[in-house]
């Protein structure tokens, strides 16, 4: 865990500050997911804004994260990218609690001995 995950935030302007909230959320959920999936490449969040130039912004997130054997994909959408940012965290964080109760389970094969 010494080296981080690249992560891609496309679709958003780097000044805007919803970029960072972005970054520094699923960066730190990519972080916690990293104990578990120790094999992950790298991450990406699209986001595509819906009439920007309103009173209102509707935005559709996608986030990819590439492991050495597959790809996990999770998207969101609202109206607020905080909201979205926690959904896509919460998300990834699932992922965390799958792998850890599957590792806890014991084998079919062990037979318990009389």
């Amino acid at each position: 865990m010494a080296n981080s995950v690249p992560l891609y935030v496309v679709g958003l302007s780097k000044d805007e500050p919803a970029n960072e909230v972005l970054s520094s959320k699923f960066g730190s959920a990519l972080e916690k997911v990293q104990k578990v999936l120790s094999n992950i490449i790298e991450a990406k969040i699209t986001v595509e804004s819906q009439n920007p130039e309103g009173s209102r912004t509707h935005y559709d997130a996608t986030a990819s994260v590439k492991t050495s054997k597959n790809t996990l994909v999770y998207t969101a959408s609202g109206w607020d990218i905080l909201k979205i940012a926690d959904e896509l965290s919460r998300k990834l964080e699932g992922e965390y609690s799958d792998r850890e109760n599957k590792r806890q389970r014991e084998s079919i094969r062990k037979k318990e001995e009389f």
